[in-house]
């Protein structure tokens, strides 16, 4: 008995909290920034970046283009390439929305890199774990499609558990239920030579508590929190290409047997 009205007290706090996050004024994207252009030395190796996916992608929250993300990245590697960024991201976007939408823009760009970031309203939305499986997989098919050539990297899910824009014990549930998404990211994608990069583990204690790395709605990243995470991005992409550029260095004892 008493086990049983503890669930139903849980249940009932839980559905309460789900009612709150709805009422919950989040920050709009009527007047998307404009991020996408060129950055880097005029001599620079030329390179094209495309970043697919969501409001992080776009930058809902920062200040200013300059302040997103997908700048943050493109600026990553402007010292050493001349990167032509092409940031089609769109506040809101599923992982169907990036598959159907997003990824026929990508056709005809010869992309050297496409960075993924994407799932996050996935999992505040309800997307079950085999629908996501099945967009996944939709995915890779389209980018074999559309980037032939390019180095893929696909972002794991952010610490949702942090955005102080939830109570708990829901901001808890969107959490592990985040953590089981980019479990299933590993398992779908790394088996097809896409990186999947694990994004919560390596800013969870950067943003826990942390108000000035979120904007006003207290869920979307602020300038700063954008800041930050594009060092961060910027890093992976680098290290991506560096494991690129290692991967055609002819084999010497190969090229003598």
């Amino acid at each position: 008995r008493a086990t049983l009205l503890g669930a139903g007290a849980l249940a009932t706090t839980l559905a309460a909290e789900v009612v709150a996050a709805r009422r919950h004024r989040f920050l709009s994207a009527e007047t998307p920034l404009e991020i996408s252009g060129t950055i880097g030395p005029e001599d620079g190796e030329p390179l094209t970046l495309v970043v697919l996916g969501d409001s992080s992608v776009a930058g809902v929250g920062a200040d200013a283009a300059e302040d997103t993300l997908t700048y943050g990245v493109a600026k990553a590697l402007s010292d050493q390439y001349r990167v032509s960024l092409h940031a089609l991201g769109v506040s809101g976007s599923r992982l169907g929305h990036v598959v159907c939408d997003q990824l026929p823009e990508v056709e005809g760009l010869d992309p050297d890199i496409v960075l993924v970031c994407v799932g996050t309203n996935d999992v505040t939305h309800g997307t079950t774990i085999r629908e996501a499986k099945r967009q996944l997989r939709l995915l890779v098919e389209g980018l074999v499609r559309v980037a032939p050539n390019a180095r893929v990297i696909v972002s794991g899910l952010p610490p949702a558990e942090t955005s102080v824009a939830f109570h708990r014990p829901l901001r808890d549930l969107l959490g592990l239920r985040a953590l089981l998404f980019t479990r299933l990211y590993r398992a779908e994608l790394t088996p097809q030579g896409i990186s999947v990069f694990d994004i919560a583990k390596l800013t969870k204690s950067a943003f826990h508590g942390k108000r000035e790395m979120f904007s006003a709605d207290l869920f979307h990243p602020s300038s700063a929190g954008y800041a930050f995470l594009g060092t961060i991005y910027g890093r992976a992409v680098r290290e991506a290409l560096d494991n690129a550029a290692r991967d055609l260095q002819p084999d010497p004892e190969a090229e003598l047997a």
